[in-house]
């Protein structure tokens, strides 16, 4: 890794798109491609006092975290960044400096040239890209968002500098550009860690709301940016405080941003302690009863096959067993699960006009070839599109405890999400843990 390593459990994917970046795309055809041990950042002290908080409290805890010394240059948002980024491997851009979505392609434009080296080589620009942006920037038609963005549009503008980065990332060539990640952090107002009024919260999306603590949010960009492979090309919403980083051990940030993988729409846990399975268990009573969980829910997903009527479900679905392993980085001893899956319908990109159709009819199968004339190309394959849908899976942790979790799956970038399918599904399988809890209790 490029980054020195302070535990194991993320270590392997640390910075995976920098090591990416050296086997394949533009590094590849690049000898002496050098990327420096470096984070930039794009930033305005001035216009944005909370961010100046955020990431001075950041660069603290980095110098505690690492041994040897990564490197963190400010440039100024109002003044061109340097082109390549300083061949940082992480740039973080705090979106309320920026200004506009043409300000925003401008500065990734520069950000991302690639620029010589010392040499005859090539410097390899960021290729993780972190926006420090708030809360409510896709909220903006809900109290009190929508307030705040009465004056300038100033949430608006930021959710432009989000989308940005965002398209960058999804649009790389693979093989032929370097590869890039991004990660948006959103924060409420920042305060004191100990005037925030609730524990810290991470969340996927901007679902969250209040406060959020200098050393919360600083904490959750630290492990943003070296440890957590989920964090990549994912959002995550940070409210509430820590009265120190201490609070949290690695075992818990793991399991925090776990919920980004997916993302996760659904965790029910301490089931143990729910069923009365003793704290002193040696271990076999907890087995059986993830065993008959995981064949409890297993039957319930059942109730979904056949078109499932009755159910409420609007999309029709099939089932397919998951084959996630369990794994000591996620907290997990043993683990199985369903994938409920949604089928094609005649909706969303699948959709046809009339007029579409008539044109399908009209214009038939291509000719035969006759005499010498080539014969017609065969039509091309096209690959399955993904529709979504959802993993719930059943999970006996490292920790002593049962629990399930529902998880977003079967996603492309261009996967339309099916939210009232899925709200379907989620509270169905509310109700039957609370039915097994039940069961288990008589």
């Amino acid at each position: 890794p490029l980054f020195p390593v302070r535990r194991s459990a993320s270590a392997a994917s640390l910075v995976p798109s920098a090591e990416k970046a050296m086997e394949e795309g533009e590094a590849a055809a690049a000898p002496g491609a050098q990327m420096d041990n470096k984070i930039i950042v794009v930033s305005d002290d001035r216009q944005d006092p909370g961010a100046k908080k955020i990431l001075d409290r950041f660069e603290s805890l980095l110098l505690e975290a690492f041994d040897s010394d990564v490197t963190v240059e400010r440039v100024p948002a109002s003044s061109p960044v340097p082109l390549g980024g300083l061949n940082a491997q992480t740039a973080i851009v705090v979106a309320s400096c920026v200004g506009d979505r043409s300000n925003a392609a401008s500065l990734l434009d520069r950000l991302l040239k690639r620029t010589a080296v010392a040499g005859g080589g090539f410097g390899v620009p960021p290729t993780h890209l972190v926006v420090l942006s708030s809360l409510g920037t896709e909220r903006t038609d809900k109290f009190p968002y929508n307030t705040q963005n009465l004056m300038g549009g100033k949430l608006s503008k930021r959710r432009d500098v989000e989308e940005v980065v965002i398209g960058t990332a999804k649009g790389r060539m693979p093989g032929v550009q370097v590869p890039l990640d991004y990660t948006v952090v959103k924060v409420g107002d920042v305060v004191d860690d100990q005037k925030a009024k609730i524990a810290l919260q991470l969340r996927p999306g901007d679902v969250l709301d209040g406060t959020a603590g200098v050393d919360a949010a600083a904490s959750v960009l630290l492990q943003a940016v070296a440890f957590q492979p989920a964090a990549r090309n994912s959002t995550v919403s940070v409210a509430g405080g820590l009265d120190g980083a201490s609070n949290m051990d690695d075992e818990a940030w793991d399991d925090a941003f776990l919920r980004l993988d997916g993302p996760e729409l659904l965790r029910v846990d301490g089931l143990a302690s729910s069923i009365g399975v003793p704290s002193d268990d040696d271990g076999s009573d907890l087995d059986k009863r993830w065993d008959l969980l995981s064949t409890f829910v297993g039957e319930w997903s059942e109730m979904f096959e056949g078109g499932a009527k009755g159910t409420g479900l609007t999309t029709p679905v099939m089932l397919r067993p998951s084959h996630r392993d369990p794994s000591d980085a996620e907290g997990t001893r043993r683990r199985s699960g369903v994938r409920i899956l949604f089928k094609q319908t005649a909706t969303g990109a699948a959709y046809k006009s009339r007029g579409e159709e008539r044109a399908l009819e009209r214009d038939g199968p291509p000719p035969k070839s006759s005499g010498g004339g080539s014969a017609p190309s065969p039509p091309k394959k096209r690959k399955a599109s993904k529709e979504g849908g959802i993993e719930v899976l059943v999970e006996e942790t490292t920790g002593g405890d049962l629990r399930v979790r529902a998880r977003r799956c079967n996603m492309d970038d261009d996967t339309l999400v099916k939210e009232i399918s899925e709200v379907t599904i989620l509270k169905q399988l509310e109700k039957a843990i609370n039915v097994w809890i039940k069961e288990q209790n008589e």
